[in-house]
């Protein structure tokens, strides 16, 4: 077992950050970490108790380029381009121009500038983890098996990231190269029925402290036994 570094399971899980500019880019990360971090993961819960996680570690400089050439590709049709031609959803989303006052657009402007800082480097991530299902795709994107579908997949891959940051590395939660799925899957050679989910970069991190983040107080977010009553 490699030593863990954060033994405190409150400080694991608030300081659990997505991290892309303090990614140790240069130092390797042993296959023995990435698999024991995963093997504690598959103890999350599941739907059905049927395991239909899979998991491809990719360490394999040439293909970390093909993923990372696809994920580039990503970056500029879904956030570049939209954002310069000023497309109404994305610039909601993502400018730091739709924020409410000053401080809230610079941390977005900040998690921008981090995404890009990635985007440009994704290849000399030591490795990267591509995480699939072979769980039957539902009828709708919201519902009882939609929900089925990802519940039976991210609670394994959050756990993966908290055993990750109690060993010292860092990972960042990278959602969009679902976008070029069946473009992945050709490039990892995956069975038919294995779909792509997520991608979790996975490096040692430029130093162990981090904070907590930015959120609400629970009472913006919380109500008992009802809407009406709240925290």
């Amino acid at each position: 077992m490699s030593t863990r570094v954060i033994a405190d399971v409150d400080e694991v899980l608030t300081t659990t950050r997505a991290v892309r500019r303090r990614l140790d880019l240069e130092r390797p990360v042993p296959r023995e970490v990435v698999e024991e971090c995963l093997e504690l993961a598959l103890q999350a819960p599941m739907g059905s108790n049927l395991e239909h996680w899979r998991f491809v570690a990719v360490d394999d400089p040439e293909v970390k380029l093909r993923i990372a050439e696809l994920y580039r590709e990503i970056w500029v049709e879904t956030v570049e381009a939209p954002l310069a031609g000023g497309e109404a959803a994305t610039v909601t989303r993502l400018s730091p121009t739709t924020r409410a006052d000053e401080a809230t657009a610079a941390r977005q402007q900040r998690v921008l500038d981090s995404v890009k800082h990635l985007v440009d480097r994704l290849e000399q991530v030591p490795v990267l983890v591509v995480v699939c299902s072979v769980k039957p795709l539902p009828d709708e994107i919201v519902g009882g098996r939609a929900s089925g579908y990802y519940g039976s997949i991210f609670p394994a891959v959050w756990s993966f990231q908290l055993a990750l940051r109690s060993r010292g590395l860092g990972s960042v939660l990278a959602t969009a190269l679902a976008h070029r799925a069946e473009q992945v899957a050709k490039v990892l050679e995956l069975p038919e029925d294995c779909r792509v989910v997520t991608l979790v970069p996975v490096a040692y991190t430029q130093g162990l402290e981090f904070g907590r983040g930015s959120r609400g107080p629970v009472s913006d977010v919380l109500a008992w036994n009802g809407w009406g009553e709240r925290a």
